[in-house]
């Protein structure tokens, strides 16, 4: 991740490991196009993220990055201020840098809870809510969903329970959300107590391990499942999930949601539903042809 002569006052960019499957340039760049903004977003991909990779950036006049798998908790630490979901969970994957301070931000979980009103609004009431994974995007969803009001009961199942515990603690300490953690063994027997699932782990992206995170008979024609990994997006617990009967919220839209949010906070411009409509059609072909 060097500078590059593409780097303008306007650059804007995507910060992550790897980063060959990543849709957000089409979509940030399409925008800056059609509102015709004098602007670029470049892809900076990098294994570490530290100081040094910041001041960087900073130095060669970028103005905001959106920060990926794995580097959302880091991104967070770098902030001089941020939005409240960062500050409780202690991830971002939005920095915006303004003169004297870098400014970090969490639109995962606005874009996930988006995505869900729109798709499913259903799932909300009709059962208890499930995240399965404990890392970045986890983080900003659960506290967003658990804000939101909209949830009374949220179950967490990751492989690391450490981190898993750690989120149910600081969900129950900021909402009046019912937290519990379940490990992956255990989460089978409770599987008719959820309405809402939602798939956080890189397992079943594209160069990643196919999973699988749960068990086939885990899932439920009652269920809505929600994988947010895009690339491809009939990863193999989407696939065990329309074969059991369940609905299925694309992983792209998460992606949609929340770039529509970067966007804003990058130039100060809010995107309209037009805007939206003509992205989702972007990322449906794109996907369609990879």
């Amino acid at each position: 991740m060097k500078p590059s002569a593409d780097i303008s006052p306007n650059t804007f960019g995507i910060v992550g490991f790897p980063l060959s499957h990543s849709l957000s340039p089409l979509i940030h760049n399409s925008l800056y196009k059609e509102k015709e903004i004098d602007a670029s977003y470049l892809v900076f991909e990098t294994p570490e993220f530290d100081q040094k990779k910041i001041q960087e950036l900073r130095e060669s006049g970028v103005r905001g990055i959106s920060v990926t798998i794995p580097h959302k908790e880091t991104a967070y630490s770098f902030a001089d201020q941020a939005d409240k979901t960062s500050e409780i969970m202690k991830a971002s994957n939005t920095l915006v840098f303004k003169k004297d301070s870098i400014n970090a931000y969490n639109t995962d979980g606005e874009g996930a809870f988006r995505s869900i009103v729109e798709w499913s609004p259903e799932s909300f009431q009709t059962g208890k809510t499930l995240i399965l994974g404990s890392g970045g995007s986890a983080r900003g969803i659960a506290y967003s969903l658990a804000a939101s009001g909209k949830i009374e009961n949220l179950t967490l199942c990751s492989r690391n329970k450490t981190t898993g515990k750690e989120i149910c603690s600081l969900i129950s300490k900021n909402s009046s959300v019912k937290t519990d953690y379940v490990s992956p063994e255990f989460i089978l027997s409770q599987k008719k107590e959820f309405s809402l699932i939602i798939h956080t782990t890189p397992l079943g992206m594209k160069g990643q391990s196919p999973g699988p995170f749960l068990l086939d008979e885990f899932f439920q024609p009652t269920m809505t499942v929600f994988d947010i990994v895009y690339n491809p997006l009939e990863t193999p617990l989407v696939k065990a999930a329309q074969k059991a009967g369940c609905k299925i919220i694309p992983g792209s839209e998460m992606l949609l949601f929340q770039a529509m949010k970067q966007f804003e906070l990058f130039t100060g411009v809010i995107p309209d539903r037009n805007d939206i409509i003509k992205t989702r059609e972007r990322l449906s072909v794109a996907l369609a042809n990879r």
